[in-house]
């Protein structure tokens, strides 16, 4: 049986997986840490070395990555490594179907094969139509957008950009002095600024400085204070967090009309649902003023699934073999 080699390298993570074609259930999932590996070439050789599928059987090779991939050097937002196409093409070899994808690209790419049970619906709204532009949106290290058109036939087509880095706005005093506490070191805040890893870490701080006590978190430290519950700069921080992300995807659900609802992965929210479930979230989301009724309607999904991101490489690798 012919497989593809998929995965999905973040800028924290590299996750190999082994798929057969025209199946999306990864197989064989490896999660390495890319700070181990001096380039991904390295890490790759450690997954092949142990899987157990020979790379003769092996036909496509899809790549989801945490950065541009219309670059003559494929460079990561977050993350050390390189490389090209050709250098790529070359060490699996000139028989190999291959493509690289953005790793929201290939989140994109998976909203054709997930299911119901896959997602949580945030909000009144769950009903989608499949004709429709979607949004996927996800933090993590970073933050990823990507928008999905629907294709008839064919894979969807998903348009490329860096939707993480556009401007963050603030609507009320707490923000402003969110974005004033930010600019200041920063000079410009990018949405990524406050809706990552990092952006959990800028946002306790900022707040911390409101109430005039300098201290700083990194972002497993302040996941254990949730825990604990003690520590009430940790529960505004994750609400603040909650509540930008929801003007951020208000603003591109007025940039595309994206009936076909807004999917949001990434490593952070799935962790906090039932927090996002009661936050303000939707309310922020739809706070547009008089373009209230335009967004309200739009539906918005937790992707729950463990690897959407190998998952979407699944669903690409088989209509990149189908294609060859």
């Amino acid at each position: 049986m012919s497989h593809a080699l998929i995965a999905d390298l973040g800028g924290t993570n590299a996750r190999f997986a082994l798929v057969p074609l025209h199946q999306f259930v990864p197989l064989e999932v490896r999660v390495f840490s890319c700070a181990n590996y001096s380039n991904f070439f390295d890490a790759a050789a450690d997954y092949i070395k142990d899987c157990s599928v020979d790379m003769k059987d092996i036909e496509a090779v899809v790549l989801a990555i945490a950065g541009p991939v219309n670059q003559a050097v494929i460079r990561f937002s977050n993350n050390p490594w390189q490389f090209t196409r050709a250098e790529i093409q070359s060490y699996f070899g000139e028989n190999k179907a291959v493509a690289l994808l953005n790793d929201f690209d290939a989140v994109g790419h998976c909203l054709e094969i997930l299911t119901p049970d896959d997602v949580v619906v945030v909000g009144e709204h769950s009903e989608v139509d499949l004709k429709a532009p979607s949004w996927v949106v996800g933090s993590g290290t970073g933050l990823g957008v990507s928008c999905v058109v629907p294709q008839d036939n064919g894979p969807n087509i998903v348009l490329p950009g860096e939707g993480g880095h556009v401007d963050l706005s603030a609507c009320n005093e707490v923000e402003d002095q969110i974005l004033a506490f930010l600019r200041a070191r920063h000079h410009r805040v990018s949405a990524e600024r406050v809706l990552s890893g990092m952006g959990l870490e800028n946002i306790y701080e900022a707040l911390a400085w409101q109430e005039g006590i300098e201290k700083r978190l990194s972002a497993p430290e302040i996941g254990e204070a949730l825990k604990a519950g003690n520590d009430p700069i940790a529960i505004a921080t994750l609400e603040q967090f909650f509540v930008f992300l929801g003007r951020v995807i208000g603003d591109l659900v007025l940039s595309v009309e994206s009936r076909g609802g807004v999917y949001i992965a990434g490593g952070i929210v799935p962790r906090y649902l039932q927090e996002i479930l009661k936050s303000g979230f939707r309310d922020a989301m739809q706070d547009k003023g008089r373009m209230k009724a335009f967004v309200s309607p739009i539906p918005t999904f937790v992707v729950m699934s463990e690897y959407p991101g190998l998952m979407g490489c699944a669903c690409y690798a088989s209509y990149l073999v189908s294609k060859a």
